[in-house]
């Protein structure tokens, strides 16, 4: 389990909890990018998370309390903090 404080203005603690590489539970979501069954995008209080795997479902979502619940055969969680999207950003402009 992997947890971390809230950047400023966040709702409280981002918590991620993987067992079995097939149940994900997260609290701390801010909002759902975009998601199909191989791939969901997360804002969080920690950034973006981008989740990757296999048959990716979405079984629970409460943007209200910030949690979320995905099953499925998950094979990367990559975080992309706040800074690197603004200077990735910059260079498209």
């Amino acid at each position: 389990m992997a947890e971390g404080q809230a950047t400023p203005g966040g709702r409280g603690r981002h918590t991620l909890t993987l067992a079995g590489r097939q149940r994900l539970e997260l609290a701390g979501v801010q909002r759902v990018e975009n998601f199909d069954d191989h791939s969901v995008v997360l804002e969080t209080d920690l950034g973006r998370l981008t989740v990757r795997g296999e048959g990716l479902h979405i079984h629970e979502l409460n943007l209200e309390e910030g949690r979320l619940l995905l099953t499925g055969r998950v094979s990367l969680l990559a975080y992309e903090d706040s800074a690197q999207r603004r200077r990735d950003r910059r260079h498209l402009l």
